[in-house]
């Protein structure tokens, strides 16, 4: 359930950043979703068909997948329905301090972006 927790953290604050970047609540609700999704379905392949593809696509996927946060890691359902062991604690905390480290850096560049906003009354 930690684990749960904290991929939550890493997508509020992927939301938060969407929401100063976006001008409406519908693109960022939209766009968001989708990487979201993209991240869970396709990002534990993405690498697999970087290394099919040609020098050029073949570097930039491979960037793309070292790039975004691999949100399929904290998704441990399936270990828990097939009577897997329990995820060990050093994994846990390791995965912690990935997901601080995203949470942190999305909440940084909301800060940034929303500094350099000029607010009207």
């Amino acid at each position: 359930m930690w684990l749960q927790w904290v991929m939550l953290a890493v997508v509020i604050a992927m939301v938060l950043l969407g929401s100063i970047v976006f001008a409406a609540p519908s693109s960022n609700g939209t766009i968001c979703l989708i990487v979201v999704v993209g991240i869970l379905l396709l990002g534990r392949h993405l690498h697999q068909v970087a290394l099919q593809q040609t020098e050029p696509i073949n570097t930039l996927l491979s960037v793309i997948y070292f790039a975004i946060p691999h949100l399929e890691w904290y998704d441990v359902r399936d270990l828990i329905v097939y009577g897997h062991s329990v995820v060990p604690w050093v994994d846990c905390a390791l995965a912690t301090l990935y997901a601080a480290a995203y949470t942190g850096f999305f909440l940084f560049a909301a800060w940034l972006v929303f500094r350099r906003k000029t607010l009207t009354v």
